[in-house]
């Protein structure tokens, strides 16, 4: 079957809207292998007492003391967990880190997802913050308030670590890039940073994450130029049905 001028244009300008609105989804990360993180993510804990705290891990869900499951994954198998076993005992401030892999070619429009939690009727609060580092390292520093290069604050979750501000249910956050002033190449972190946390502490508890997902406002190449060739073939399609008619 041809298509008709009208049917040929309509499709052009369909795929050219593609172009400019299509987004690719960079990557995501579901944590659905327990005891397992994923490939490229890395951790850091800058805690009180690290060396005998705990880092971020993978976990089926967030088990309570007689090891019943409180907290079932988001979704699959497993989610990332931390917890005020950072502060290695007693008392002290909770810094540990989760770094993403390094992703290349952040834009403007970019936006981040993942969702978060805590166990119901928590009594010590927690807080997360989700920070952005340009370049490809991984450095946050090495006491409990640093943050390296890990200086652009893109969100925090319980920004005063108050009493019941942390969700209790699964909970979806949302951050879109804005103010590059170029495209560049960084990773993204989130940060447990708590203080007066640990064993002994008034704060500090344990915190979910899962379903982190990162997407790309601008089309991959590959599929631009899967594109591209599609208005190719349609516009060969109208030249042709053109020189049909000045033929009869």
């Amino acid at each position: 079957m041809k298509l008709s001028a009208i049917a040929s244009k309509a499709a052009i300008s369909a795929a050219f809207l593609c172009i400019s609105t299509s987004s690719y989804a960079s990557f995501t990360e579901g944590f659905n292998t327990p005891e397992v993180l994923p490939a490229g993510w890395i951790t850091q804990n800058l805690s009180t007492l690290n060396a005998t705290g705990n880092p971020w891990s993978v976990a089926d869900g967030i088990h309570d003391e007689f090891n019943d499951l409180v907290v079932s994954p988001h979704a699959g198998d497993g989610m990332a967990l931390v917890n005020y076993t950072s502060v290695g005992s007693g008392t002290g401030t909770i810094n540990n880190w989760l770094i993403s892999p390094l992703i290349t070619g952040l834009h403007n429009g970019d936006t981040f997802s993942f969702y978060t939690t805590t166990t119901p009727g928590s009594e010590y609060p927690d807080r997360l913050e989700f920070r952005m580092s340009t370049g490809s390292g991984t450095d946050v520093g090495s006491s409990t308030t640093s943050v390296g290069s890990f200086t652009t604050m893109l969100l925090s979750v319980n920004p005063t670590v108050g009493v019941g501000g942390y969700p209790e249910d699964w909970t979806k956050y949302t951050v879109t890039l804005s103010g590059l002033s170029a495209p560049i190449d960084g990773r993204v972190a989130f940060r447990y940073f708590v203080p007066n946390g640990g064993p002994s502490g008034d704060n500090s508890n344990i915190i979910g994450l899962d379903d982190f997902s990162y997407v790309s406002a601008v089309p991959e190449p590959g599929s631009v130029t899967m594109l591209l060739a599609g208005v190719g073939v349609l516009a060969g399609l109208q030249r042709r049905r053109q020189k049909a008619r000045r033929a009869a």
